[in-house]
């Protein structure tokens, strides 16, 4: 079988006979692999590719096995940290270079992405982080990606619309590959499990390019995900904006605004805490110091009445309005 060969596999083999450090080879190899045609051709190449990286990994040139210096962790952003995983051309750049200002590369061919792509997205007036991972896959995915993957507050599987027939067995696929690294997907996370190593992560499924679909995703393929799925175009923009609240939703936060006595409420820029955070959790989130300082607080919003003194246990609502006193 004829291995057709991309042009930019071409390009990137270039790069490896050129290159003089081993962080070059590595890089150009690992590029090799992202773009070889995957079929029974190129099953022997491939096999090659990957000896090729473990030998330059295993000697130091790439660092530790499954691991690439600064791609293992991001810093945190926003109200919250939600990772895009799937398989290869599902859409997940698409979607985050319409969600938000970052500029991930987006080609036809698979495994385009190769590191970490973060970007922020605005609900309303939330900041969130979306993060645009390489393709999970049985075949070869780096070790750091599960990484990213277990310290997410929300994992979205992103799957391609049109490609129906295989969404149900694409799930099923992602969902091993991350319950063999102990990430067990579920609809809602609980905060503590009796096994510490399992980590719990509440997902949602995306399904792609659903302005090519006439009739859009069969009821029946719908009914058999597991997690509630959204059918959206980053074309078109179909369904972000249900995508942005579901978001919201899963990551079960709350906003809270604060004023200062006599003046109105700042509406610019919300504090955010996890559902069922009491008024001491917003004061310390506001400032530390305010803890030990604390005379009583005001609220608008969830309380009988606006301006009511409340208790420093008082469970907070999404929206609510804060004045706190000190002295």
């Amino acid at each position: 079988m004829p291995a057709n060969l991309t042009p930019e596999f071409k390009k990137a083999r270039e790069r490896f006979r050129s290159a003089k450090t081993p962080e070059e080879k590595l890089a150009a190899l690992e590029e090799m692999l992202a773009t070889i045609p995957k079929h029974k051709g190129t099953d022997k190449m491939q096999a090659d590719i990957k000896r090729r990286i473990a030998k330059l990994r295993d000697a130091g040139g790439g660092g530790k096995k499954g691991s690439r210096p600064g791609l293992d962790h991001i810093p945190r952003e926003g109200a919250g940290q939600v990772v895009l995983v799937g398989p290869p051309n599902s859409g997940k750049s698409s979607l985050l270079a319409a969600l938000s200002n970052a500029k991930p590369d987006i080609a036809a061919y698979p495994f385009s992405t190769l590191v970490p792509v973060p970007g922020m997205m605005m609900v309303e007036d939330v900041s969130v982080q979306v993060i645009d991972l390489p393709p999970l896959t049985a075949e070869y995915t780096e070790g750091w990606v599960y990484g990213l993957v277990r310290a997410a507050d929300l994992v979205v599987v992103v799957l391609d619309a049109t490609e129906k027939d295989e969404t149900i067995d694409e799930i099923a696929e992602i969902r091993a590959l991350l319950e063999e690294r102990h990430v067990v997907l579920v609809d809602r996370a609980v905060s503590e499990l009796d096994d510490e190593r399992i980590r719990e992560i509440s997902c949602r499924v995306v399904l792609t390019k659903a302005d090519l679909l006439t009739d859009g995703v069969d009821p029946a393929v719908i009914d058999e995900i597991p997690f509630d799925a959204i059918e959206l175009s980053a074309e078109t923009g179909e369904g972000l904006g249900e995508f942005r609240r579901a978001v919201f939703d899963a990551l079960r936060i709350v906003r809270v605004y604060t004023k200062l006595p006599g003046q109105k409420p700042d509406m610019e820029e919300p504090y955010t805490l996890p559902i069922g955070s009491s008024v001491l959790d917003a004061v310390r989130l506001v400032h530390r110091d305010f803890v030990d300082q604390l005379k009583y607080v005001r609220i608008w919003g969830s309380g009988r009445f606006d301006g009511q003194q409340v208790p420093s246990d008082h469970i907070l609502e999404d929206r609510d309005i804060i004045e706190i006193h000190v002295g």
